[in-house]
């Protein structure tokens, strides 16, 4: 079962990357034309784990 999976995954990077002529600056362009059609903003949790670990921190 977990074989067909990484089987399915490697096809679909291998389908992707063939879409794009397997240049990465090509994709990373369509990605981010996208993200700017879709007017969606990504979200970092960097900060907030980093504010939650120390008061976890501070509560010991």
């Amino acid at each position: 079962m977990a074989n067909e999976i990484i089987k399915e995954l490697w096809k679909i990077k291998d389908d992707i990357a063939e879409e794009f002529g397997y240049d990465v600056k090509a994709f990373v362009s369509k990605l981010r034309a996208k993200k700017k059609e879709e007017d969606k903003r990504i979200v970092d949790h960097r900060e907030k784990n980093e504010l939650m670990d120390r008061a976890d921190q501070a509560s010991c």
